[in-house]
């Protein structure tokens, strides 16, 4: 398994990831594509923008999004990594979001993503991720918990109403010793 960079190039099984997507899922936002397959490359464009924007407040926050691909190199799933925190981030979103297509799930994928997504950010300095997961997520809750993630709270969303857990993970994993 590995992360792509999303570029205006794109994979095998993207149109079709993001049209599963739809509007999100799980607390992961969707894109303008799960509406209208016809905005797809006008979205490619966005994401490679979004990546190398430079900062115009201290609100904005650059976006890395990635692809979770298989051995294969066929897209199973989307990262979305943020290096910086604005206070809404902080609040809710976190450095990592990510989102496996219903047809790969049960397989691995979200774990290993939150690992590599997890290098990515120690690569760039981050010592601790933020990631924020939606109370009824067991399985993601599971992930979080599973890769050492120690749970601050449990908040409300305003907007939704829906309740959320946010985990800290610290990005230089730690390995278990073999008695």
């Amino acid at each position: 398994m590995k992360l792509v960079a999303v570029t205006t190039k794109s994979l095998p099984g993207a149109l079709e990831l993001l049209t599963a997507l739809g509007d999100g899922e799980n607390g992961f936002g969707g894109t303008p594509v799960g509406k209208d397959p016809n905005k797809f490359d006008e979205w490619l464009d966005y994401c490679e923008h979004i990546a190398k924007a430079p900062a115009l407040s201290d609100y904005f926050v650059p976006q890395s999004n990635y692809w979770m691909t298989d051995e294969a190199g066929y897209i199973v799933g989307l990262v979305r990594l943020h290096i910086r925190l604005n206070d809404d981030l902080l609040n809710k979103g976190g450095h990592v979001g990510y989102y496996v297509a219903p047809a790969f799930r049960d397989r691995g994928y979200g774990k290993g993503a939150l690992k590599l997504a997890l290098a990515k950010l120690r690569a760039k300095g981050v010592k601790h991720a933020l990631i924020t997961i939606e109370s009824y997520n067991t399985v993601s809750i599971g992930i979080a918990k599973s890769l050492g993630g120690v749970q601050e709270d449990e908040r409300v969303d305003y907007e939704t109403g829906q309740a959320f857990h946010r985990f800290w993970l610290e990005t230089k994993l730690r390995t278990k010793k073999k008695q």
